[in-house]
C-alpha cells in the first residue's frame, strides 16, 4: 500500500514540476511582450507629445503663415516674391586650350 501511495506521489510531484515549469516558460514570454508593448506605449506618447506641441505651434496664425512662407514660398497678394539662387561654383570647371 506504502507502494502504490509513493508512486502516485511522485507521479503527482512530476506533473506538478512540468506544470511549474510551463508556467515560469509562459512568464518569462508574458513579461518579454508586456516591456515591448510598455517600450511601444512609451514611444507612442512621446509621439503625441510631439503632436501635440507641433498642433499648439501652428494653431497660432503668425507661426503657420511663418511655415508656409519657409515650406511652400507663401506670398501675400501684395507682396513680391523674390528667390536667390546661389551661384554654381563648380569644382570641375572646363577649360579650353586653343593650341
Amino acid at each position: 500500500m506504502k507502494l502504490i501511495a509513493a508512486v502516485i506521489l511522485s507521479g503527482l510531484l512530476i506533473f506538478l514540476g512540468t506544470q511549474i515549469y510551463a508556467f515560469l516558460g509562459k512568464e518569462k514570454a508574458l513579461q518579454k511582450d508586456f516591456s515591448d508593448l510598455k517600450a511601444r506605449l512609451d514611444a507612442a506618447k512621446l509621439d503625441e507629445a510631439k503632436l501635440q506641441a507641433d498642433l499648439n505651434y501652428y494653431l497660432n496664425p503668425a507661426n503657420l503663415e511663418k511655415e508656409l512662407r519657409a515650406r511652400f514660398n507663401y506670398k501675400a497678394p501684395d507682396e513680391k516674391l523674390l528667390i536667390l539662387v546661389p551661384r554654381n561654383n563648380s569644382t570641375t570647371a572646363s577649360s579650353t586650350n586653343n593650341p
